[in-house]
């Protein structure tokens, strides 16, 4: 009597107008199971996971669901029932975990939508790109741990065989970094300066390829940057306005602060400029010469050349005179910070007009001065109360030739340009979401 032919195979046992049901059987392992259901028309297919020898494949997971595949099912999973289905080999520790320490009984994969865990009947749902991202992550670990047991053992026969056998060379394992980013936090302090160092010195040397950066890669790299240096630079701001103390030394703070972020200097003007010197000295042979007046920070138009400048003290400096009004009860004097301040300024200007000749002669850059600009920076206007604010608003209204402006107000300026970057953020974000 001939030997039947053993039987491997997933075949239909039952078909309706609603569902197909699969049976997988292998005569020679004795299986006969129940393998998948299909439900064509609402795009859904239940797979039951089993191992080689036909026992439950993971501890407690009883199915897995696609849905919306239209029968092409996602990379990471067991197509054919060969193999028992479920997880494919990369992916079978995720299996394993969900079954044994969360007892995740079904297992849904969708085409698109939200993932999400229900602990309480026993679910997962994940996306099929989520199920992507594990697959490279998973694989990232395999390639790096081949390699380090490559390595291994070539350390091994290299103490043995140190002639014979050659010298070790590391190579780096494809979405390897792409595996670190994905657990971090987004918090810069877990990364070691040795971290941000190797971060610095990849992204230098990948800048200077043709194909690394696209032009929009590029426009989105500098938003983040423009809008990661502008909340640097506030809180700097903000960090400084707290100092209590009216001294010399807060205002070195200030004029260092202001001389590496000089751009701020555009928002006190209606042109354009450049920093041309902090600290000029505006009264001897030259602009950077010794023996004459100093000012905080000489300012050039950038088009006409004309400077202009600025005097610097502090946030905490008063504006008015404290104490009991000048007159009546709402007729404030000037400070005599502000009117020193104001003096100051207009003598720097009158210094550097009359030198004017000298100075440009003996200048390697250009400059002109047509009846230059005048500005003081110190106070805050939240140090006024009501009837301070108007004698203040007066004086400064009817300076003619120096603008009063205060540290809040500047701070204001600064924090209107966050402002504006983070509402473009929101308009590129829904415009990408459409």
């Amino acid at each position: 009597m001939a030997q039947k032919e053993p039987i491997k195979e997933e075949r239909i046992i039952n078909k309706t107008a609603i569902c197909v049901t699969y049976e997988f059987e292998d005569s020679e392992k004795k299986i006969k199971i129940i393998s998948k259901e299909v439900y064509p028309k609402k795009n859904i297919e239940i797979h039951f996971p089993w191992d080689y020898e036909g026992a439950p494949k993971y501890p407690n997971i009883k199915r897995f669901i696609y849905e919306g595949f239209d029968g092409k099912l996602p990379v990471g999973v067991y197509k054919v029932a060969t193999f028992g289905y479920g997880f494919s080999n990369k992916l079978q520790p995720l299996g394993d975990y969900l079954g044994e320490e969360i007892k995740i009984e079904t297992v849904k994969i969708i085409k698109k939508g939200k993932p999400f865990l229900d602990k309480s009947n026993h679910e997962i749902v994940i996306t099929e790109d989520v199920l992507r991202s594990w697959y490279d992550m998973f694989q990232v670990k395999i390639d790096q741990q081949k390699q380090e047991r490559a390595i291994l053992a070539q350390q091994l026969l290299k103490v043995v065989f140190p002639s014979e056998i050659e010298n070790i060379e590391l190579k780096y394992v494809q979405n390897s970094i792409a595996e670190a980013i994905s657990t971090w936090g987004n918090s810069l302090n877990e990364f070691s300066d040795k971290d941000k160092n190797s971060i610095k010195e990849m992204f230098d040397k990948l800048s200077l390829t043709p194909d690394f950066l696209t032009s929009q890669t590029l426009l989105d790299t500098k938003s983040k940057i423009d809008k990661k240096y502008i909340e640097d630079v506030i809180g700097e701001f903000r960090i400084l306005m707290k100092i209590s103390t009216d001294t010399d030394a807060t205002e070195k703070k200030w004029q260092a602060f202001l001389n590496t972020h000089s751009w701020i200097f555009s928002y006190l003007f209606s042109f354009p400029i450049i920093l041309f010197q902090d600290e000029a000295y505006v009264g001897g042979k030259n602009v950077s010469n010794k023996n004459g007046k100093v000012t905080d920070f000489l300012i050039k138009n950038n088009l006409t050349n004309n400077v202009a400048f600025i005097e610097i003290k502090t946030h905490k400096s008063e504006l008015v005179k404290q104490g009991k009004a000048y007159r009546g009860n709402d007729v404030y004097a000037m400070s005599p910070d502000l009117s020193g301040a104001i003096s100051q300024v207009l003598n720097q200007r009158d210094n550097f007009q009359k030198h004017y000749s000298s100075l440009k002669i003996d200048s390697e850059e250009d400059f002109e001065t047509f009846n230059s600009k005048c500005v003081v920076l110190m106070g805050q206007i939240k140090s006024l109360d009501s009837k301070q604010l108007r004698p203040f608003e007066l004086i400064r209204s009817n300076s003619k030739d120096v603008d009063i402006i205060t540290f809040d107000e500047l701070q204001s300026r600064v924090e209107n340009i966050q402002k504006l970057i983070e509402g473009k953020y929101k308009l590129v974000a829904k415009k990408n979401d459409k």
